[in-house]
């Protein structure tokens, strides 16, 4: 049975959408000047029943957006200071411990106890953001890294530092690194629209590549020109700085949530919800799979290959190190003007199969001009992945529980010291430029797993995450 043609294309009754029309809601409003305000009102009412529609048109416009909330722009600004002075203090720090000890092994040792905190302590800091004000909260994570910063720096003024003074140092300056992240991710959400949030985590990755990339130079400077005990002293008055930074921005209350879980309990729900979700699962598997297999190929092995594959000395270890880092920097340029793109499944699994593909190309490249070519593309992806990455698991999750799934984030970097162990053990095997191009395989092989095993991920929508979906 065939309708007519002018019954087919009738225009629905309004009513049908609304609850009234917006025919009688004028002259209801006492506020209103004209009939042309109920009307933006009734259309603002009909774009409200469909979450999608809705979260299109308020998409940022711009790569810049998130830019334009004073709130966010401190916070940006604690972001790239904080993470700068993180940077310059492992710099610092790795200095310190090879003259003091002349041992790699101790060195590798004192880096890589701040792994411990980032495990253990990642689910109370999700505790502490879901529970408690995450704008207070933030200013006391620093508390720890400016405390320990300024006191290794009169020890070191007085010569009196020992090797169990420096692992001290790590453990709780990376205790309040943890805290500072999660607390750090999870105010995003509280200072931007969820539909600018995207573009907001993009431009984070902007603050921390480029504090990649000038604080080891910075770091390099300051020991030269002031020394190391000054350096410290310095990164102390940052972390104060980004404490102060912290206070200036401006939170609405939240309504404090039901816990009817213990807290040891509730500290575990982000870990639960990861697990039994069926895109989160998927999201955190691919997410590991950076810190796990690519990044320690080529950020461990950095100094083999400028040794022993280019035959180059410090000068171009340190080109390679800033090509990945002047790469990140592009690449968060990038993530911010994809922040509206719509299939993040597919983005994540694009960038991440780049990522390997020029990790091969470094491995393989014949000279260190192509290699630095190859290293600022693998910046720029691993840039990309990580900003999507990071939207994703956030938005994904419920409100009540923000805080506890974003602290999975800092547990990521803990898993490049196991990744930096194996790679290692295995260049020692097979050589570093095998090993590389080995882990970028089983890279391919696990994104084309969660790819081909998980319609949920491959159907992976940046507008429903912005609805809520």
């Amino acid at each position: 049975m065939y309708l007519p043609l002018h019954r087919l294309f009738r225009r629905a009754p309004l009513q049908s959408t609304l609850q009234r029309s917006p025919r009688a809601d004028i002259g209801r409003h006492s506020t209103c000047r004209s009939r042309a305000c109920c009307r933006q009102g009734a259309n603002r009412a009909t774009i409200a029943q469909f979450p999608l529609i809705e979260a299109s048109l308020a998409a940022p416009s711009h790569a810049l957006a998130a830019f334009r909330h004073r709130d966010y722009r401190w916070l940006w600004c604690g972001t790239f200071f904080s993470t700068a002075a993180q940077w310059i203090q492992q710099a610092t720090l790795g200095w310190v411990v090879y003259e003091l000890t002349e041992s790699p092994a101790l060195l590798g040792a004192v880096l890589g106890v701040r792994a411990i905190p980032m495990l253990l302590l990642a689910p109370v800091s999700g505790l502490v953001a879901d529970r408690f004000d995450r704008r207070r909260a933030l200013a006391l994570s620093q508390i720890a890294p400016a405390g320990v910063s300024i006191i290794l720096a009169a020890l070191l003024a007085r010569n009196a530092v020992e090797i169990w003074h420096l692992f001290a140092f790590s453990l709780i300056g990376s205790s309040g690194t943890v805290f500072e992240r999660t607390l750090r991710n999870t105010l995003v959400f509280d200072v931007v629209p969820r539909a600018e949030a995207a573009n907001a985590v993009a431009l984070n990755t902007i603050a921390f590549s480029v504090a990649r990339t000038l604080g080891p130079a910075v770091a390099g400077i300051l020991i030269a020109t002031v020394g190391p005990a000054w350096n410290f002293a310095i990164q102390g008055a940052t972390y104060a700085g980004v404490a102060a930074s912290a206070m200036m921005v401006r939170v609405a209350p939240r309504r404090a949530a039901r816990h009817g879980a213990s807290a040891w309990r509730s500290m575990f729900v982000g870990l639960r919800f990861a697990a039994t979700h069926p895109v989160v699962r998927v999201i955190v598997i691919v997410g590991l799979v950076p810190p796990l297999l690519l990044i320690p190929s080529f950020s461990a092995l950095m100094p083999v290959f400028a040794a022993d594959v280019f035959r180059t000395g410090p000068e171009g270890l340190g080109l390679l190190l800033s090509a990945v880092g002047a790469g990140g920097i592009v690449g968060g340029v990038i993530a911010a003007a994809l922040s509206r793109h719509d299939r993040v499944g597919s983005m994540q699994s694009v960038s991440l199969l780049a990522f390997a593909a020029c990790l091969i190309g470094f491995a393989l490249s014949p000279s260190m001009a192509v290699a630095l070519v190859f290293l600022v593309g693998a910046g720029v992806f691993e840039m990309v992945l990580a900003s999507s990455t990071h939207t994703s698991l956030q938005m994904s999750a419920p409100e009540a529980m923000r805080g506890q799934v974003t602290s999975l984030l800092p547990m990521f970097p803990a898993f490049i010291s196991v990744g930096s162990f194996a790679a290692g053990v295995g260049a020692q095997l097979v050589g570093p430029s095998a090993l590389v191009i080995g882990f970028a395989v089983l890279a391919t092989l696990v994104i084309g797993l969660a790819w081909s095993q998980s319609k949920a991920f491959r159907d992976l929508r940046m507008s429903k995450l912005v609805a809520g979906g």
